[in-house]
């Protein structure tokens, strides 16, 4: 046998075992895992929560290779970058922890939790859950016989819905939840509403008036209506039902109105929408 040929012979072995090896070790190293705790007192999934309201979240860890070496966890508001609330060393095999988390933020955001534990290998784990900012639970009171009138003439033409208060041109903005739109003083009544603060107006269906028993029932239908609102509502008349979210800082600020009478009158600016509403009054 020619020494080219022994050569190649002696090399098919050994190129046989490098390949059974890889070369390099591609094995995929084992990751942890990572679960909430349930039962009584636990927050294991998306919830609803008030703002200040404390939650309870128990998290589990485990590794699959030796030991956990960190855990942490971030926040995600409305879908924005995490912001990280919480990070720990550690070094067990199993972590068990119950995170407190105080609820903040402004009502109809979504919260998203995510909780991370990674191992001495570098492998991680997350999970991850929502909570929804609600605002408190708030006993609903009802206020009759109130105006908005022309806010060119002598009566006061804008209207604190906090405070069930009438309001004039000497008042902050802030406050002016409802506020004629009227222009000219030789001009049509304009039957209109816009705000001095960003209230936001939506008509809804007249069996709302009646159903609007409960402050939570009041911000269901504002989530279901909220797409369309807009800063004014125009061509106020009688039997009318609007919801309302003002923008003032109040810790429930949905409010839903019925107009109950739309008086126009020709020379003296004495015009004015009359109703009633519901909220936290």
């Amino acid at each position: 046998m020619k020494l080219k040929h022994i050569l190649f012979a002696a090399a098919v072995p050994a190129i046989a075992f490098l390949a059974s090896c890889g070369g390099e070790d591609d094995t995929a190293l084992p990751k942890p895992t990572i679960t909430f705790k349930t039962g009584a007192g636990f927050t294991s999934g998306n919830a609803l929560a008030s703002v200040d309201s404390n939650l309870t979240i128990g998290i589990i860890g485990v590794t699959a290779d030796k030991k956990l070496k960190s855990a942490k966890v971030e926040l995600s508001t409305n879908g924005g970058a995490n912001a990280k609330l919480w990070d720990t060393v550690i070094s067990v095999g199993t972590f068990n922890y119950d995170y407190k988390f105080k609820v903040a933020g402004s009502v109809a955001d979504n919260l998203k939790l995510t909780f991370t534990v990674t191992d001495d290998n570098g492998e991680s784990a997350s999970t991850s859950l929502n909570i929804e900012v609600m605002p408190p639970t708030v006993a609903i009171g009802l206020q009759q016989n109130q105006y908005v009138y022309n806010i060119i003439g002598v009566e006061k033409g804008a209207y604190d819905l906090a405070t069930s208060a009438p309001k004039g041109s000497a008042d902050p903005e802030t406050v002016k939840d409802l506020k004629d739109m009227t222009t000219s003083a030789t001009g049509i009544f304009s039957k209109s509403w816009t705000s001095g603060n960003g209230t936001k107006f939506v008509r809804v269906d007249a069996s709302d008036w009646d159903n609007s028993t409960s402050s939570n029932y009041l911000y269901q239908l504002w989530k279901t209506n909220s797409s369309s609102a807009t800063t004014s509502i125009t061509n106020l008349a009688l039997n009318d039902v609007i919801l309302v979210k003002t923008g003032q800082s109040v810790d429930f600020n949905i409010y839903i109105i019925k107009v109950t009478e739309v008086k126009e009158t020709t020379s003296d600016n004495l015009d004015f929408i009359k109703f009633s509403y519901k909220g936290d009054i």
